[in-house]
Protein backbone atom coordinates (compact mmCIF):
# COMPACT_ATOMS: atom_id res chain seq x y z
CA UNK A 1 0.00 0.00 0.00
CA UNK A 2 1.15 3.63 -0.95
CA UNK A 3 3.13 5.22 2.13
CA UNK A 4 2.82 2.12 4.14
CA UNK A 5 4.88 -0.96 5.16
CA UNK A 6 1.32 -3.05 5.09
CA UNK A 7 0.69 -4.70 1.40
CA UNK A 8 -2.36 -6.21 0.22
CA UNK A 9 -2.75 -9.66 -1.67
CA UNK A 10 -4.85 -9.13 -4.38
CA UNK A 11 -4.60 -12.44 -6.86
CA UNK A 12 -2.79 -16.03 -5.19
CA UNK A 13 -1.80 -18.87 -7.29
CA UNK A 14 -2.20 -22.12 -5.36
CA UNK A 15 -0.84 -24.02 -7.80
CA UNK A 16 3.14 -25.11 -7.57
CA UNK A 17 4.67 -25.73 -10.33
CA UNK A 18 8.24 -26.64 -8.73
CA UNK A 19 9.78 -28.92 -6.63
CA UNK A 20 10.79 -28.08 -2.88
CA UNK A 21 13.51 -29.81 -3.56
CA UNK A 22 14.97 -27.27 -6.19
CA UNK A 23 17.50 -24.74 -4.13
CA UNK A 24 17.50 -21.46 -5.30
CA UNK A 25 18.44 -18.85 -2.62
CA UNK A 26 15.27 -16.39 -2.53
CA UNK A 27 13.24 -19.55 -2.27
CA UNK A 28 12.06 -21.06 1.09
CA UNK A 29 11.81 -25.06 1.18
CA UNK A 30 10.65 -27.68 3.21
CA UNK A 31 12.97 -29.14 5.01
CA UNK A 32 12.92 -33.07 7.05
CA UNK A 33 12.28 -31.47 9.74
CA UNK A 34 9.22 -29.59 8.92
CA UNK A 35 8.04 -32.67 6.99
CA UNK A 36 8.21 -35.05 10.61
CA UNK A 37 5.89 -32.43 12.18
CA UNK A 38 3.31 -32.97 9.16
CA UNK A 39 3.35 -36.68 9.35
CA UNK A 40 4.12 -37.59 13.33
CA UNK A 41 0.46 -38.53 13.57
CA UNK A 42 0.51 -41.17 11.25
CA UNK A 43 3.22 -42.71 13.29
CA UNK A 44 0.98 -43.10 16.08
CA UNK A 45 -2.07 -44.12 14.45
CA UNK A 46 -1.52 -48.17 13.56
CA UNK A 47 -3.42 -48.03 10.09
CA UNK A 48 -0.75 -46.51 8.32
CA UNK A 49 2.63 -47.54 7.09
CA UNK A 50 4.86 -44.84 7.01
CA UNK A 51 7.27 -45.44 4.41
CA UNK A 52 9.12 -42.84 1.97
CA UNK A 53 6.20 -43.58 -0.45
CA UNK A 54 3.27 -43.17 1.78
CA UNK A 55 5.17 -39.70 2.72
CA UNK A 56 6.01 -38.36 -0.75
CA UNK A 57 2.09 -38.86 -1.98
CA UNK A 58 0.54 -37.33 1.28
CA UNK A 59 2.62 -33.82 0.83
CA UNK A 60 1.54 -34.00 -2.89
CA UNK A 61 -2.31 -34.54 -1.93
CA UNK A 62 -2.54 -32.09 0.92
CA UNK A 63 0.00 -29.58 -0.12
CA UNK A 64 0.75 -30.37 -3.30
CA UNK A 65 4.81 -30.43 -3.02
CA UNK A 66 7.44 -32.60 -4.82
CA UNK A 67 9.91 -33.81 -2.16
CA UNK A 68 11.78 -36.55 -3.02
CA UNK A 69 13.33 -40.09 -1.58
CA UNK A 70 15.96 -39.01 0.60
CA UNK A 71 14.47 -35.92 2.09
CA UNK A 72 11.19 -38.33 2.67
CA UNK A 73 13.24 -41.18 4.34
CA UNK A 74 15.16 -38.35 6.68
CA UNK A 75 11.39 -36.55 7.48
CA UNK A 76 10.70 -40.22 8.81
CA UNK A 77 13.97 -40.50 11.29
CA UNK A 78 13.28 -37.40 13.21
CA UNK A 79 9.45 -37.98 13.41
CA UNK A 80 10.39 -41.37 15.07
CA UNK A 81 12.74 -40.04 17.00
CA UNK A 82 10.49 -37.02 18.46
CA UNK A 83 7.42 -40.12 19.60
CA UNK A 84 10.26 -43.34 20.06
CA UNK A 85 13.60 -40.65 21.02
CA UNK A 86 16.83 -41.63 19.78
CA UNK A 87 18.37 -44.88 20.11
CA UNK A 88 21.51 -43.77 22.83
CA UNK A 89 18.67 -41.69 24.94
CA UNK A 90 17.01 -45.79 25.03
CA UNK A 91 19.75 -47.58 24.71
CA UNK A 92 20.88 -45.69 28.30
CA UNK A 93 17.38 -46.72 29.36
CA UNK A 94 17.62 -50.14 28.93
CA UNK A 95 19.21 -50.94 32.20
CA UNK A 96 16.26 -49.25 34.18
CA UNK A 97 13.54 -50.67 31.77
CA UNK A 98 15.20 -54.11 32.47
CA UNK A 99 15.15 -53.91 36.54
CA UNK A 100 11.13 -52.22 36.27
CA UNK A 101 10.38 -55.40 34.32
CA UNK A 102 12.19 -57.70 37.08
CA UNK A 103 10.31 -55.19 39.84
CA UNK A 104 6.75 -55.47 38.67
CA UNK A 105 6.91 -59.34 37.41
CA UNK A 106 8.58 -61.59 40.39
CA UNK A 107 10.64 -64.27 39.01
CA UNK A 108 11.62 -62.76 35.81
CA UNK A 109 15.03 -63.24 34.49
CA UNK A 110 16.75 -60.84 32.50
CA UNK A 111 20.50 -60.26 31.44
CA UNK A 112 22.34 -57.93 29.04
CA UNK A 113 25.54 -58.55 27.48
CA UNK A 114 28.33 -55.28 26.43
CA UNK A 115 31.05 -55.05 24.93
CA UNK A 116 34.58 -53.40 26.70
CA UNK A 117 33.04 -49.83 25.52
CA UNK A 118 30.12 -50.24 27.01
CA UNK A 119 28.02 -51.28 23.48
CA UNK A 120 25.33 -53.71 23.91
CA UNK A 121 26.12 -56.95 21.98
CA UNK A 122 23.20 -59.44 23.38
CA UNK A 123 20.02 -59.42 25.26
CA UNK A 124 17.71 -61.88 26.96
CA UNK A 125 14.49 -62.02 29.35
CA UNK A 126 12.06 -64.38 30.33
CA UNK A 127 9.03 -63.05 31.89
CA UNK A 128 8.40 -64.87 35.35
CA UNK A 129 4.91 -65.65 34.18
CA UNK A 130 6.13 -67.71 31.50
CA UNK A 131 9.04 -69.41 33.46
CA UNK A 132 5.60 -70.52 36.00
CA UNK A 133 3.98 -71.81 33.07
CA UNK A 134 6.54 -73.43 31.65
CA UNK A 135 6.53 -75.90 34.19
CA UNK A 136 2.69 -77.19 33.56
CA UNK A 137 3.29 -77.62 30.00
CA UNK A 138 5.50 -79.81 27.50
CA UNK A 139 3.04 -78.69 24.63
CA UNK A 140 0.49 -75.76 24.78
CA UNK A 141 -2.55 -77.82 25.97
CA UNK A 142 -5.07 -76.03 23.27
CA UNK A 143 -2.06 -76.08 20.49
CA UNK A 144 -1.23 -72.72 20.71
CA UNK A 145 2.22 -71.43 20.80
CA UNK A 146 3.58 -70.16 23.92
CA UNK A 147 5.88 -67.12 24.55
CA UNK A 148 8.44 -68.52 26.76
CA UNK A 149 11.72 -66.39 26.08
CA UNK A 150 13.07 -63.56 24.09
CA UNK A 151 16.86 -63.12 22.97
CA UNK A 152 17.89 -59.88 20.51
CA UNK A 153 21.61 -60.36 18.99
CA UNK A 154 23.26 -58.72 15.68
CA UNK A 155 23.16 -62.08 14.08
CA UNK A 156 22.85 -65.75 13.90
CA UNK A 157 26.18 -67.15 14.58
CA UNK A 158 27.73 -69.32 17.13
CA UNK A 159 28.50 -67.51 19.73
CA UNK A 160 24.84 -65.40 19.80
CA UNK A 161 23.12 -68.67 19.86
CA UNK A 162 25.41 -70.28 22.53
CA UNK A 163 24.72 -67.37 24.71
CA UNK A 164 21.23 -67.24 24.16
CA UNK A 165 20.09 -71.16 25.05
CA UNK A 166 23.29 -70.57 28.30
CA UNK A 167 21.22 -67.59 29.07
CA UNK A 168 17.92 -69.76 28.25
CA UNK A 169 19.54 -72.80 30.78
CA UNK A 170 19.95 -70.12 33.50
CA UNK A 171 15.90 -69.15 33.01
CA UNK A 172 14.28 -72.69 32.86
CA UNK A 173 17.09 -74.87 33.06
CA UNK A 174 15.96 -78.58 31.72
CA UNK A 175 13.91 -81.37 31.43
CA UNK A 176 13.82 -85.46 30.13
CA UNK A 177 12.72 -85.56 26.68
CA UNK A 178 13.36 -82.07 25.88
CA UNK A 179 12.77 -81.13 22.58
CA UNK A 180 14.29 -78.17 20.31
CA UNK A 181 12.34 -77.84 16.71
CA UNK A 182 14.09 -74.98 14.91
CA UNK A 183 14.93 -74.13 11.09
CA UNK A 184 17.70 -75.18 9.79
CA UNK A 185 20.00 -72.87 10.98
CA UNK A 186 23.73 -74.37 11.38
CA UNK A 187 24.36 -72.33 14.11
CA UNK A 188 21.11 -72.96 16.17
CA UNK A 189 22.28 -76.78 16.36
CA UNK A 190 26.07 -75.65 17.54
CA UNK A 191 24.37 -74.16 19.95
CA UNK A 192 21.97 -76.42 21.55
CA UNK A 193 24.75 -79.32 21.15
CA UNK A 194 26.58 -76.93 23.02
CA UNK A 195 24.29 -76.36 25.83
CA UNK A 196 21.68 -79.23 25.62
CA UNK A 197 23.83 -82.17 24.49
CA UNK A 198 21.05 -84.29 26.45
CA UNK A 199 17.72 -82.71 24.78
CA UNK A 200 16.73 -84.07 21.57
CA UNK A 201 16.87 -81.49 17.92
CA UNK A 202 14.44 -81.96 15.40
CA UNK A 203 13.63 -79.55 12.14
CA UNK A 204 10.55 -77.52 12.39
CA UNK A 205 7.88 -78.93 9.44
CA UNK A 206 6.58 -75.03 8.57
CA UNK A 207 10.38 -74.03 8.38
CA UNK A 208 11.09 -76.83 6.34
CA UNK A 209 8.31 -76.49 3.86
CA UNK A 210 9.27 -72.90 3.44
CA UNK A 211 12.40 -73.57 2.65
CA UNK A 212 11.12 -76.18 -0.45
CA UNK A 213 8.53 -73.13 -1.41
CA UNK A 214 11.79 -70.75 -1.82
CA UNK A 215 13.65 -73.46 -3.83
CA UNK A 216 11.46 -73.23 -6.34
CA UNK A 217 10.10 -76.99 -5.90
CA UNK A 218 7.17 -78.59 -7.66
CA UNK A 219 3.91 -78.48 -5.24
CA UNK A 220 3.95 -82.51 -5.92
CA UNK A 221 6.35 -82.64 -4.25
CA UNK A 222 5.54 -80.44 -1.72
CA UNK A 223 2.29 -82.61 -1.21
CA UNK A 224 4.40 -85.55 -1.02
CA UNK A 225 6.54 -83.95 1.78
CA UNK A 226 3.66 -82.60 4.00
CA UNK A 227 2.46 -86.06 4.05
CA UNK A 228 5.44 -87.72 4.74
CA UNK A 229 5.67 -85.18 7.28
CA UNK A 230 2.27 -86.33 9.08
CA UNK A 231 2.62 -90.02 9.13
CA UNK A 232 3.21 -92.10 12.12
CA UNK A 233 4.79 -95.14 11.00
CA UNK A 234 8.45 -95.87 9.15
CA UNK A 235 7.10 -98.07 6.63
CA UNK A 236 4.20 -94.90 5.10
CA UNK A 237 7.15 -92.49 5.59
CA UNK A 238 9.37 -94.65 3.37
CA UNK A 239 7.09 -94.96 0.72
CA UNK A 240 6.10 -91.27 0.56
CA UNK A 241 9.72 -90.22 0.42
CA UNK A 242 10.36 -93.06 -2.31
CA UNK A 243 7.14 -90.95 -4.41
CA UNK A 244 9.55 -88.11 -3.69
CA UNK A 245 12.89 -89.34 -5.32
CA UNK A 246 10.76 -91.02 -8.18
CA UNK A 247 9.39 -86.65 -9.21
CA UNK A 248 12.60 -84.81 -7.88
CA UNK A 249 15.82 -86.39 -6.46
CA UNK A 250 17.71 -83.43 -5.91
CA UNK A 251 15.06 -82.49 -3.28
CA UNK A 252 14.99 -85.84 -1.94
CA UNK A 253 18.40 -85.51 -1.45
CA UNK A 254 17.81 -82.41 0.30
CA UNK A 255 15.52 -83.63 3.02
CA UNK A 256 17.61 -86.39 3.65
CA UNK A 257 20.30 -84.49 4.58
CA UNK A 258 18.69 -85.07 8.02
CA UNK A 259 17.32 -88.48 9.38
CA UNK A 260 14.07 -88.96 9.57
CA UNK A 261 14.04 -88.95 13.63
CA UNK A 262 14.34 -85.37 13.25
CA UNK A 263 11.48 -84.57 11.60
CA UNK A 264 8.18 -83.01 13.56
CA UNK A 265 6.01 -80.34 13.45
CA UNK A 266 5.95 -76.78 14.96
CA UNK A 267 2.78 -76.67 16.14
CA UNK A 268 -18.76 -86.19 22.34
CA UNK A 269 -17.84 -83.64 24.31
CA UNK A 270 -15.00 -83.50 26.85
CA UNK A 271 -14.55 -81.05 29.76
CA UNK A 272 -11.81 -82.49 30.84
CA UNK A 273 -9.29 -81.31 28.39
CA UNK A 274 -9.00 -77.97 26.20
CA UNK A 275 -11.42 -76.75 23.63
CA UNK A 276 -8.44 -77.75 21.06
CA UNK A 277 -7.78 -81.34 22.25
CA UNK A 278 -12.33 -81.74 22.25
CA UNK A 279 -12.24 -80.87 18.82
CA UNK A 280 -9.67 -83.18 17.85
CA UNK A 281 -11.15 -86.41 19.66
CA UNK A 282 -14.92 -85.25 18.53
CA UNK A 283 -13.52 -85.33 14.65
CA UNK A 284 -12.15 -89.29 15.17
CA UNK A 285 -15.09 -90.42 16.88
CA UNK A 286 -17.50 -90.89 13.64
CA UNK A 287 -14.12 -92.72 12.05
CA UNK A 288 -14.02 -94.80 15.00
CA UNK A 289 -17.26 -96.04 14.88
CA UNK A 290 -16.85 -97.42 11.48
CA UNK A 291 -14.01 -100.10 12.85
CA UNK A 292 -14.16 -103.65 14.13
CA UNK A 293 -13.26 -104.08 17.62
CA UNK A 294 -11.98 -107.18 19.13
CA UNK A 295 -11.34 -107.06 23.12
CA UNK A 296 -7.60 -109.44 23.77
CA UNK A 297 -7.97 -109.03 27.41
CA UNK A 298 -9.33 -106.37 30.32
CA UNK A 299 -7.11 -103.90 28.25
CA UNK A 300 -6.00 -104.92 24.42
CA UNK A 301 -7.90 -104.91 21.87
CA UNK A 302 -7.57 -105.94 18.43
CA UNK A 303 -8.88 -102.82 16.10
CA UNK A 304 -9.74 -103.44 12.17
CA UNK A 305 -9.09 -100.56 9.73
CA UNK A 306 -9.61 -101.33 5.55
CA UNK A 307 -8.15 -105.17 6.62
CA UNK A 308 -5.28 -103.72 8.60
CA UNK A 309 -5.15 -104.96 12.45
CA UNK A 310 -3.74 -102.60 15.09
CA UNK A 311 -3.38 -103.49 18.58
CA UNK A 312 -4.07 -101.17 20.67
CA UNK A 313 -2.81 -101.67 24.60
CA UNK A 314 -4.60 -98.55 26.64
CA UNK A 315 -3.01 -99.78 29.88
CA UNK A 316 0.15 -98.77 27.94
CA UNK A 317 -1.46 -95.94 25.55
CA UNK A 318 -0.17 -97.67 22.36
CA UNK A 319 -1.29 -98.45 19.59
CA UNK A 320 0.54 -100.11 16.04
CA UNK A 321 -0.18 -97.23 14.23
CA UNK A 322 2.17 -95.24 16.66
CA UNK A 323 0.22 -91.79 16.62
CA UNK A 324 -1.62 -92.85 19.93
CA UNK A 325 2.00 -92.94 21.77
CA UNK A 326 3.42 -89.91 19.97
CA UNK A 327 1.06 -87.51 20.37
CA UNK A 328 -0.33 -88.71 23.84
CA UNK A 329 -3.78 -88.51 22.85
CA UNK A 330 -5.92 -91.31 21.14
CA UNK A 331 -5.48 -92.15 17.88
CA UNK A 332 -9.14 -93.57 16.19
CA UNK A 333 -8.32 -97.27 16.80
CA UNK A 334 -7.73 -96.27 20.78
CA UNK A 335 -10.82 -94.46 20.49
CA UNK A 336 -12.90 -97.15 19.20
CA UNK A 337 -11.44 -99.83 21.86
CA UNK A 338 -12.22 -97.09 24.84
CA UNK A 339 -16.15 -96.81 23.40
CA UNK A 340 -16.28 -100.78 23.28
CA UNK A 341 -15.43 -100.32 27.27
CA UNK A 342 -17.59 -97.11 27.34
CA UNK A 343 -14.63 -95.92 29.31
CA UNK A 344 -13.76 -91.90 29.26
CA UNK A 345 -11.83 -90.97 26.86
CA UNK A 346 -9.89 -87.86 28.49
CA UNK A 347 -8.38 -90.91 30.83
CA UNK A 348 -6.29 -91.60 28.03
CA UNK A 349 -4.95 -87.85 27.13
CA UNK A 350 -1.67 -86.78 28.51
CA UNK A 351 -2.14 -84.88 32.11
CA UNK A 352 -0.23 -81.92 29.39
CA UNK A 353 -3.83 -81.77 27.74
CA UNK A 354 -5.93 -81.51 30.24
CA UNK A 355 -7.97 -78.25 31.18
CA UNK A 356 -5.88 -77.79 34.36
CA UNK A 357 -2.91 -78.07 33.21
CA UNK A 358 -4.07 -75.09 30.53
CA UNK A 359 -4.99 -72.77 33.32
CA UNK A 360 -2.19 -73.28 35.19
CA UNK A 361 -0.02 -72.69 32.30
CA UNK A 362 -1.66 -69.02 31.67
CA UNK A 363 -2.78 -68.32 35.44
CA UNK A 364 -0.17 -65.79 36.08
CA UNK A 365 -0.14 -61.93 34.06
CA UNK A 366 2.53 -59.85 32.70
CA UNK A 367 2.16 -56.34 34.44
CA UNK A 368 3.93 -53.22 32.37
CA UNK A 369 6.80 -50.99 33.58
CA UNK A 370 4.68 -47.72 33.46
CA UNK A 371 6.07 -44.75 31.74
CA UNK A 372 9.32 -43.43 32.92
CA UNK A 373 8.42 -40.86 35.13
CA UNK A 374 6.99 -43.29 37.30
CA UNK A 375 10.24 -45.53 38.20
CA UNK A 376 11.58 -45.66 40.91
CA UNK A 377 14.98 -47.18 40.38
CA UNK A 378 18.13 -47.09 42.20
CA UNK A 379 21.68 -45.40 41.72
CA UNK A 380 23.33 -48.22 40.80
CA UNK A 381 21.20 -49.38 37.95
CA UNK A 382 20.85 -46.01 36.64
CA UNK A 383 24.70 -45.92 36.53
CA UNK A 384 24.70 -48.92 34.54
CA UNK A 385 24.96 -46.88 30.87
CA UNK A 386 24.44 -49.30 27.96
CA UNK A 387 25.21 -47.95 24.44
CA UNK A 388 24.05 -48.60 21.17
CA UNK A 389 26.12 -51.13 19.12
CA UNK A 390 28.10 -49.96 16.52
CA UNK A 391 26.40 -50.20 13.52
CA UNK A 392 25.67 -48.40 10.25
CA UNK A 393 22.83 -49.15 8.39
CA UNK A 394 23.72 -50.90 5.14
CA UNK A 395 22.34 -49.17 1.56
CA UNK A 396 19.34 -50.42 0.41
CA UNK A 397 15.97 -51.20 1.68
CA UNK A 398 15.75 -53.36 4.70
CA UNK A 399 15.06 -57.25 4.51
CA UNK A 400 11.67 -58.27 5.50
CA UNK A 401 12.00 -62.10 4.77
CA UNK A 402 14.05 -64.67 6.78
CA UNK A 403 17.51 -64.56 4.17
CA UNK A 404 17.82 -68.95 3.82
CA UNK A 405 21.81 -69.92 4.04
CA UNK A 406 22.83 -72.43 1.46
CA UNK A 407 23.51 -74.45 4.67
CA UNK A 408 19.51 -74.76 4.69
Amino acid sequence: MKDSTLFKIVNIEKKHNFSVNTMKVDQRHATSKLISGYIIDNFRDPRFEVTPAFVTAEMQKLHGLDIGYHKAWRAIQLASALIRETPEENYELLSSYLYMMRNKNPRTYTNINIDNNNRFVYLFYAYGSSISGWNHFSKDANNQIFPLTFGIAESKNNNSYEWYFSQLHNAIGSRENLFFLPDRHQAIAYGIAKVYPESHHGICIYHLEQNLKRRKVKSEVIKLFQSAARVYRRKEFDLYMSDIAKVDKKTYDYLMEEPPERRNEAEGTFYDVSCWIEEELKKKIDLAFTLNVFPVDSWCSRVEEEGITFLVDLNKRTCDCFQFQFDELPCIHAIAAIEKRNIKKSNFCSHWYLKESWLKTYERQIHPVGHTDSWIVPESVKSQIVKPPDFKVPPGRRQKKRHILTTE
